[in-house]
């Protein structure tokens, strides 16, 4: 009887462990705070990042995701919004200044890739306006340095976007834009 009673109890605990194990690891989140720079890349025989005749570069990205790699199985993986709704940002008011995109609740686990669509890239130039450019690809995905990050519960990680764009192809005005992505963590 007293064996009964110590294996009911046992089988109790380990249940009551692993349930809590559990929750731990998939309700209490961790955090991401995404944000996005165009860090300074000042062009030869000059002191700017672009000609002085671009006043603007909008860019409208229709989702930012953040990619949850492995999850014990190559295969297995999952992509979780960040900044689920479309944002536009002027690429020039981030040349100094980072802004803060989204953020979003993480579950335990090591993210490793953010990927997100550009629906609308227009460089504004002050001598004729509007130009509409196209970004390849439906959706770039960059690497975050370092093999990614871990989320845990309770923890808040800051992660930078930096975009950039070759001068030469903006002002060039064939309609094609190729953005140069890094994605870190930042303290």
């Amino acid at each position: 009887m007293a064996k009964g009673i110590a294996a009911v109890i046992l089988v109790i605990l380990i249940i009551g462990a692993v349930s809590g194990y559990l929750f731990y690891t998939r309700y209490v989140q961790g955090t991401v705070v995404l944000s996005i720079t165009d860090p300074p890349q000042v062009q030869p025989g000059s002191h700017q990042q672009y000609d002085p005749s671009v006043l603007h570069i909008y860019l409208t990205f229709a989702t930012i995701e953040i990619h949850q790699g492995g999850l014990g199985n190559p295969g297995n993986s999952s992509w979780y919004a960040i900044a689920g709704s479309q944002k536009t940002v002027d690429m020039i008011s981030v040349l100094t200044v980072a802004k803060t995109l989204g953020s979003t609740r993480l579950a335990t686990g090591t993210y490793d890739q953010l990927r997100f669509p550009v629906s609308t890239a227009i460089v504004t130039f002050s001598n004729i306006g509007n130009v509409t450019y196209t970004v390849p690809s439906d959706s770039v995905k960059v690497s975050i340095t370092g093999g990614g990050f871990q989320s845990s519960p309770g923890t808040i990680v800051n992660l930078r976007l930096t975009l950039s764009f070759n001068n030469n192809e903006i002002v060039a005005m064939n309609g094609h834009l190729t953005p140069h992505a890094t994605a870190q963590i930042v303290t």
